[in-house]
């Protein structure tokens, strides 16, 4: 009888059992298709009870005795990944390049290494390119560095984690000057390119969002802040189209048959409705706040899409054009 390597019995053995399985030998026999004997197997248990990880045994009712492993200890076995899992892995891995250059890049790198350590060599087996560096590649302009926001990241992490009270000075870029202000940071956004911060401010009992490469200084306080209001996020982004807050209002916009299949089946907003218009066209509709964001959006889509109400929003696209056309 072909035997698999006693290493090999054993890591598969510790794996099957972290689950929380409890299982008689018989039954991991079964597991291993039959190729080791009953013998062997019960020789690699004991083995394992023996070198300290806290598999136990008891007996059935009959008379068999089932094997486990301690629900404490169960947590530090990894399990074994799957090929579309090990992928989302490296997704994420290329997704969280907005932290290079910062002290999080080493746990970015450390996560990736143990995850790495716990696939198969022969996971790759199923595709003709077994590199995972060869099946994507992640393009994304204007990533900002954050080189040197370490210490202002960490502090943002530590006030969201134990709910701190927190002092930031915050450049506005409008206002072209530096504010102080009390802050309760609830989140860390990803949008773009760049990290920011959702904080509320008890003072005007507001939401707002701090682009972390405008905070200047952040200094995490001693005060507890209340749990209310709670961070409601559908509420939050509810009527935005993008970042900024402006009123909701009901947007038409038709996009041409050429356009089309770069809008349809793709999520732009909660609210959002797609009916057919004319010779193939798509109608988009959606309620969202008239911000310089949704703006500049319809612009990137050129000649190819037609705001249709509200006409508000058609009196800030016609304005734009009016001062391109100046400016060219």
């Amino acid at each position: 009888m072909a035997e698999f390597p006693q290493i090999e019995r054993i890591l598969k053995i510790i794996q099957i059992l972290s689950a929380g399985t409890r299982l008689t030998t018989v039954a991991l026999l079964k597991r291993f298709d039959d190729q080791v004997s009953l013998r062997t197997l019960q020789r690699d248990l004991n083995k394992i009870a023996t070198s300290g990880i806290p598999v136990r045994s008891r007996k059935t009712r009959s008379n068999e005795n089932e094997w486990f492993l301690d629900s404490e200890f169960r947590s530090f076995i990894p399990q074994t990944l799957g090929l579309n899992e090990y992928l989302a892995a490296f997704m994420l891995k290329e997704n969280l390049k907005i932290f290079r250059n910062t002290e999080f890049s080493d746990e970015v790198d450390s996560l990736l290494t143990k995850i790495e350590q716990i696939v198969p060599e022969d996971v790759f087996l199923e595709t003709e390119d077994s590199d995972p560096e060869n099946l994507f590649e992640n393009y994304t302009a204007g990533l900002f560095d954050y080189s040197g926001y370490d210490e202002v990241i960490s502090r943002i992490i530590d006030g969201i984690l134990h709910q701190k009270k927190c002092l930031v000075s915050y450049y506005s870029v409008y206002e072209d000057v530096t504010k102080n202000f009390y802050v309760e940071p609830r989140r860390i956004v990803y949008f773009r390119g760049g990290l920011y911060v959702i904080i509320y401010i008890r003072r005007f009992d507001k939401f707002r969002m701090l682009a972390i490469q405008r905070i200047k200084h952040f200094e995490v306080l001693e005060e507890v802040h209340p749990e209310e209001p709670r961070f409601d996020p559908t509420l939050f982004w509810k009527n935005k189209f993008g970042l900024f807050s402006a009123d909701a209002c009901h947007v038409k916009i038709e996009f041409s048959s050429s356009a089309r299949m770069h809008i349809e089946g793709r999520h732009w907003h909660p609210s959002q409705s797609f009916t057919e218009g004319k010779k193939g066209s798509l109608i988009l509709e959606m309620n969202v706040g008239l911000s310089p964001e949704l703006v500049s959006w319809i612009f990137s889509w050129n000649e190819y899409a037609l705001v249709m109400e509200p006409p508000e929003l058609i009196e800030k696209v016609s304005r734009k054009i009016d001062k391109l056309n100046k400016l060219y």
